[in-house]
């Protein structure tokens, strides 16, 4: 009974003591268009994640300035373009600790800076049957949603650390997929698992913090404000 137990012990030791550096690449989806002819991709965002004691960063490492996605209709037989601005951030930090509970956001974006300070997003999973292998990691399948928005997510077991992307967690396994509806996916695309613990530290907030809500609510009105087409409205 002793050596049943000290194997469980050493067993659940092993597991909590995993510690992950691992990068994420976010894909967005192109515009409106038809065809490739029709619309400018936006450019993959590679983001690195690094998890230890139950506290994790998830950091931009590449951007892309503003651009214009260019979309046609058709009426009539002719097709008309529309235009839609997208700007992507120079800073995007998200840190998690589990623990106690906190979500830190950090994002600079057309030269503003926003800082958000609140508990972690409860969401509320509902685990599938569903299985599928994802980069080489077999994963199930689960949804939820974010603001109204469908959240599809596939988790590994194998790796029992209850993290992921930007500020998704509480699934019994590490996120390796999230699908956010049509809009965008972020897929692990590669990962070291290691005992070794490294620290990570809450980041410096570059302004006042907010609630998550309004720290969203913030940057949607700046972007509205300062977009090349507001002067139209």
């Amino acid at each position: 009974m002793k050596k049943t137990l000290f194997i469980l012990l050493f067993a659940t030791t092993i597991i909590y003591s995993q510690n992950i550096k691992a990068v994420y690449i976010i894909n967005h989806l192109k515009g409106l268009g038809a065809n490739d002819d029709d619309t400018n991709a936006i450019k993959p965002q590679t983001f690195t994640f690094y998890y230890s004691n139950k506290k994790s960063i998830y950091t931009l490492v590449s951007f892309q300035k503003s651009s214009i996605d260019t979309s046609f209709i058709e009426h009539d037989g002719i097709k008309f373009p529309t235009y839609n601005e997208v700007t992507v951030p120079s800073v995007d930090i998200t840190y998690k600790n589990i623990k106690d509970n906190i979500l830190i956001k950090e994002h600079t974006i057309k030269n503003k800076d926003f800082s958000a300070k609140d508990k972690l997003t409860d969401y509320q999973w509902t685990i599938t049957n569903e299985t599928a292998v994802v980069n080489g990691f077999k994963c199930i399948k689960a949804t939820t949603t974010k603001e109204i928005v469908p959240v599809t997510a596939w988790f590994c077991e194998e790796i029992p650390i209850n993290d992921g992307p930007l500020e998704f967690w509480g699934l019994p396994g590490l996120i390796i997929k999230i699908e956010l509806s049509v809009y965008s996916t972020i897929t692990l695309d590669r990962i070291k698992i290691t005992k070794e613990d490294f620290p990570i530290n809450e980041p410096e907030n570059k302004s006042k913090q907010l609630s998550l809500n309004d720290f969203n609510n913030s940057i949607d009105s700046h972007l509205n404000s300062t977009s090349i087409f507001s002067s139209f409205k």
